[in-house]
């Protein structure tokens, strides 16, 4: 297996479709979005609504991947969001039933 990098980035709601868009043209095979809540320090106490994007890329595409979401996902105000890299350690399918 090569290395592998999990990318996730929180983003304004607003900017959801641009960033779908942005993983669609770097052909991406799939990513997970979900919306969240924040609490950070944007969010002044009150909670603001974001999208989280998982994406599992190699290594190799990690930067071009994160900076296609920074990107799409910049409004140019504070909060537009974050966007985080990690290594995987190990990636484990699950398929079917591993009781027989």
């Amino acid at each position: 297996m090569d290395d592998m990098v999990m990318i996730v980035a929180y983003v304004r709601r607003a900017r959801r479709v641009q960033v779908g868009q942005a993983l669609r043209q770097l052909e991406q095979g799939g990513w997970t979005e979900s919306e969240v809540l924040g609490h950070g320090n944007a969010a002044a106490g009150h909670g603001v609504e974001h999208v989280r994007f998982e994406v599992l890329v190699g290594a190799g595409q990690a930067k071009a991947c994160s900076q296609a979401i920074a990107t799409a996902a910049t409004t140019g105000s504070e909060g537009d969001g974050l966007v985080l890299s990690m290594p995987v350690l190990s990636v484990s399918p699950i398929v079917g039933s591993l009781a027989k």
